[in-house]
């Protein structure tokens, strides 16, 4: 096998696995809008314990919508890379400025993706943390 082969055999199963964890997060985060739906107590919005829940389960729902989006940008990266490596291959690209422009545009493409990985981790995190806050509130109120 060469290293070409190599490269290539790697790059797909880390393409293959990365979009099986965005499913899988996804999953949990609709998992979890799911079960706090179900469980958390409903009451007037102010500042009380189901405002707490409410939140909470709006801030998973947000993760949900991110994961969402990560999965839309991840194929749009994807399908901006191989446009650009087939404008390569066909020798459209030949000139450096030519293939820096291109290059460019991939990257502002690959950079949505990165931004909404982001935001779908820390409104996950958040959403838990507000859980947990929730939950121990509710038991020992203040």
């Amino acid at each position: 096998m060469s290293a070409d082969e190599r490269s290539v055999k790697l790059h797909q199963s880390a393409s293959t696995e990365s979009a099986n964890f965005d499913r899988f997060v996804l999953g949990a985060s609709m998992a979890a809008c799911a079960y706090l739906a179900q469980t958390m107590p409903f009451g007037p919005i102010g500042l009380n314990v189901s405002t707490m829940y409410l939140a909470t389960l709006f801030m998973m729902a947000l993760s949900a919508v991110f994961g969402f989006l990560r999965i839309e940008s991840a194929i749009s990266t994807m399908n901006a890379n191989s446009g650009y490596l087939h404008m390569i291959e066909m020798g459209q690209l030949n000139d450096f400025s030519m293939r820096q422009i291109a290059r460019n545009a991939v990257d502002k493409v690959a950079e949505r993706t990165k931004t909404v990985y982001v935001l779908r981790n820390y409104t996950m995190l958040f959403s838990f943390f507000g859980y947990v806050v929730t939950k121990v509130y509710a038991t020992y109120p203040v």
